[in-house]
């Protein structure tokens, strides 16, 4: 018995429980005349079609050349009858060619690849395949050398399969423990698929080899390739002449060529101006259903108000009005010299004189130029009358801020009542309350003291206080941020 590399590993696990395929296998046994051994035979080989398909179409790609690859599967053990046997389920191709020359057919790539690729597939490489030339009586013994060196277990076999010669031919061999017993092709099983059992207990099979044969009744699958190569694709011998194909040189046509069809010039302007209105559709339509917030009503643009102010000449009397008025004041309390627009007018009559007196020193009234402000005693309790011009422009700005606190509050409360219904966000809310704060911001400072305004508008304030009052309150009640 050959001894077991025990670099090669432990040997790969049974699958036990898998049925041998005894009513869906073709068995095929070599012919007389090739080297046969039945103590090679077990553990018995079987080999799917699809399987048997990928080897075919592998050498048949190339049928010049010696290709080489793998089968792998798994060892089986039969549950009802406790036999033994190798199921050959798939391949691995490799793209290395085998020289003629070469002395070593599996090259050392060759073979770290497929061992990964078997580990990666988890799954056990059963033997290895090629092509060669011709089917020799005995298997080769330069592919027994190779046998022996890569696969060390005895159940382990090769395949080969013969591209010339007069007939197809191919078979699996294995390599006697002892290299000088050479080796032997031995039986095997291909099993058919489901659909190649047809009427009458035949088979449909991929097998074509004049050196195996079959006691089954086999139909061979003429829609699958051969390896072998025929009379009309072997490669041309040296002598054999090349036949020239005749050259064909088309006629030219009868019809005259017509005229190309012409394109209006209005065709493309017309779909431009279809373009460019449908662009200009969408874009409305688009710019219209956009919903944009509403800007707070502080940063609305008031119309600008009329102030009406007065001339230079007014100013002027109003100031010596004024200057007046403060000399009087220094008079009464007898102290402190006159204003400088006072003195040039305004005579000063003592207690008993005459009025005759002072008479002349009373000039004409003269337009006064304008004076700077004359600075008023401290003890002097003067108050200089508001022009009405002046009032008037301020209860017109109080009106105006007030008028926008008022829809400020309107647009709150429209707001809050989209709110309670979920249709605006709390940022839509916000951007209410913010409009009605800011509007009141403005009032305020405007108003101050509410002892300056008239009754009318101090009441009309103190209800818009009130109503904001009532807004921060619901504000503060619907959880939202103050923006």
């Amino acid at each position: 018995m050959r001894q077991r590399n025990p670099k090669a590993g432990p040997p790969p696990p049974l699958q036990i429980g898998k049925p041998f395929p005894d009513d869906q296998a073709i068995l095929w046994a070599p012919v007389e005349g090739l080297t046969r051994a039945m103590e090679l035979s077990p553990p018995a080989i079987t080999i799917t079609q699809g399987a048997l398909r990928e080897v075919i179409r592998h050498l048949a790609s190339s049928p010049e050349q010696e290709l080489l690859g793998f089968l792998i599967g798994e060892p089986c053990e039969c549950l009802r009858t406790k036999r033994r046997f190798l199921c050959i389920t798939g391949t691995l191709r490799t793209g290395h060619a085998i020289a003629e020359d070469e002395p070593v057919q599996i090259p050392d790539a060759e073979w770290l690849g497929q061992q990964l690729e078997v580990r990666r597939r988890r799954s056990t490489l059963i033997g290895w395949y090629h092509s060669t030339p011709y089917l020799s009586a005995s298997p080769a013994s330069l592919d027994l050398e190779t046998h022996r060196a890569r696969f060390t277990d005895a159940w382990q076999c090769g395949l080969v399969i013969a591209t010339e010669g007069n007939e197809p031919a191919g078979g699996f061999f294995r390599a006697h423990a002892d290299p000088t017993a050479g080796g032997a092709y031995v039986p095997f099983y291909e099993q058919v698929d489901d659909d190649g059992i047809l009427e009458g207990g035949k088979f449909r099979t991929l097998i074509d080899w004049k050196s195996y044969s079959t006691s089954e009744l086999v139909e061979r699958d003429e829609n699958e390739r051969s390896v072998h190569m025929s009379g009309a694709t072997r490669r041309t011998e040296p002598d054999e002449k090349i036949h020239a194909l005749p050259l064909m040189i088309p006629q030219p046509s009868i019809d005259p060529i017509g005229s190309l069809p012409m394109r209006s010039r209005w065709v493309g302007l017309g779909i431009s101006v279809a373009i460019a209105l449908a662009i200009t559709f969408v874009s409305v339509q688009v710019w219209n259903a956009r919903r944009l917030p509403e800007p707070p009503v502080a940063q609305i643009q008031h119309q600008r108000e009329l102030v009406v102010v007065p001339n230079a000449a007014a100013v002027a009397a109003q100031r010596r009005a004024d200057s007046i008025a403060a000399a009087s004041a220094i008079i009464a309390q007898g102290t402190g010299p006159l204003p400088a627009s006072v003195s040039a007018t305004t005579a000063v009559v003592a207690p008993g004189a005459p009025v005759a007196a002072v008479a002349p020193a009373i000039a004409p009234p003269i337009a006064p130029p304008i004076a700077p402000p004359v600075a008023m005693p401290s003890g002097a309790n003067v108050s200089a009358p508001v022009p009405a011009e002046i009032r008037m422009a301020a209860q017109s700005r109080f009106d105006s801020l007030a008028d926008s606190l008022e829809h400020g509050l309107h647009n709150y409360r429209d707001r809050r009542t989209d709110f309670g219904q979920k249709r605006l966000s709390c940022k839509d809310l916000s951007y209410g309350y913010r409009a009605a704060d800011e509007a009141l911001v403005g009032l305020a400072k405007l108003a101050g003291d509410t002892r300056a305004l008239d009754p009318d508008r101090k009441a009309r304030y103190n209800a818009l206080i009130a109503g904001m009052d009532t807004v921060n309150d619901d504000f503060d009640a619907s959880k939202c941020k103050r923006i």
